[in-house]
């Protein structure tokens, strides 16, 4: 079951890098000169995701989060069929924001029942199993569709994709998934936002993700412009950067007994030394490709602790704060590209490595000061 879980997560998550690389394919064959504006659909994928993940996720509290999941596959599935077959750019926006706002109901749910099938005192283990899946996704996904597109062209890659995740969807009907609870109360983003805790907790999202995006997004026109390497090599860094995020997965066993907000405690100063390090390597080729795969890592445990920090905190209301989880995560996509450009056009990614230095310090904090209140009130920190 934890598998099937994984492999959703990495087949959902292609959808969202697959489009970049083909983004001169997909314009081609639209018949659109600028490859630029293909990726408006990932900005309206983006959209539906996040909007999607903050008003439809609660669904999952009330219909259950094996339900909502299937359902939300189906939607998945559909709107990238009207990816693959669309005849011009506003039918492949519309595809992919309909495909957004099947993944922002899907995530969540993926999330819950990752905590629901955990036995007892593994749930660090089969939250990182699952996490796993954007492994696939980013390795995978990303070399599939590249080489997919060029051999098959780019509507075949998004026609195997919705296959791929239809057949996900069938298996998950014949195995039966676990029936995850089910709560009689309406819950939404207002009744998430009153769970105490939950601020803290979405503050900790928030800091990770955008300590991390902000130098990601940013990372390939350093390659090319800075370093002067063909965007090949980026490859590199990506292949480095997820195969660290999957091996560490053999790690989460160790976090099992530590308590989250101690764990990101540790997890927010690791950040700091990994920004330290890629300060002095910002435009050394090899030694920044060498730091890769320990930021691989450090995200996987980043990550697995903040949903496991999250689904701690109320399980009549997972479906609602895990949904909050996937918003914040995804306004911080567009938060750190908007926010950090100033500091990219200025004075290059170095400024934005220092910027992230500090939210890392910021997050530590935070995490130290929730970890203190957690104590004082006897819970695990």
């Amino acid at each position: 079951m934890t598998f099937l879980l994984m492999i959703a997560v990495g087949l959902i998550g292609a959808n969202s890098l697959i489009l970049s690389p083909i983004a001169a394919e997909v314009a081609a064959g639209l018949g659109i000169s600028n490859p630029a504006d293909v990726m408006t659909a990932a900005g309206a994928y983006g959209a539906g995701v996040a909007v999607s993940a903050m008003f439809l996720a609660p669904l999952s509290d009330r219909f259950g989060a094996d339900t909502t999941l299937k359902h939300a596959l189906i939607l998945v599935t559909a709107a990238l069929g009207i990816t693959a077959a669309a005849p011009n750019i506003e039918l492949l926006i519309a595809g992919q924001t309909l495909a957004g706002v099947g993944v922002g109901m899907a995530l969540p749910a993926i999330y819950t029942m990752a905590a629901v099938i955990a036995a007892p005192g593994q749930e660090a283990q089969t939250v990182g199993k699952v996490l796993t899946g954007w492994t696939l996704a980013m390795v995978g996904g990303v070399t599939f569709s590249a080489y997919g597109a060029e051999l098959f062209g780019w509507r075949a890659v998004f026609a195997i994709l919705a296959i791929a995740i239809f057949s996900v969807l069938v298996l998950m009907y014949a195995i039966r998934l676990p029936e995850a609870p089910r709560s009689d109360r309406i819950t939404s983003p207002v009744s998430a936002m009153r769970v105490p805790g939950i601020t803290g907790a979405l503050f900790s999202v928030g800091m990770f993700s955008l300590g991390f995006y902000g130098i990601y997004n940013y990372l390939g026109t350093h390659i090319t412009e800075s370093m002067g390497r063909p965007i090949t090599d980026a490859g590199l860094y990506t292949l480095l950067y997820g195969l660290g995020f999957g091996f560490a997965m053999f790690f989460d066993r160790y976090f099992e007994n530590i308590g989250p907000r101690r764990a990101l405690a540790a997890i927010f100063g690791a950040v700091f030394l990994l920004m330290t390090g890629f300060y002095h390597v910002v435009d050394w080729y090899l030694g920044f490709a060498a730091l890769m795969f320990a930021w691989g890592l450090i995200n996987h445990f980043g990550l697995n602790m903040t949903v496991n920090r999250l689904t701690r905190l109320d399980p009549s209301q997972r479906g609602a704060i895990m949904g909050l989880n996937s918003s914040v995560m995804y306004f911080c996509v567009f938060g750190a590209t908007l926010g950090y450009r100033p500091l990219f056009d200025n004075w290059g990614l170095v400024a934005c490595i220092v910027a992230s230095a500090i939210i890392a310090i910021i997050g530590l904090g935070e995490t130290l000061y929730a970890r203190r209140t957690a104590k004082t009130a006897g819970v695990t920190a």
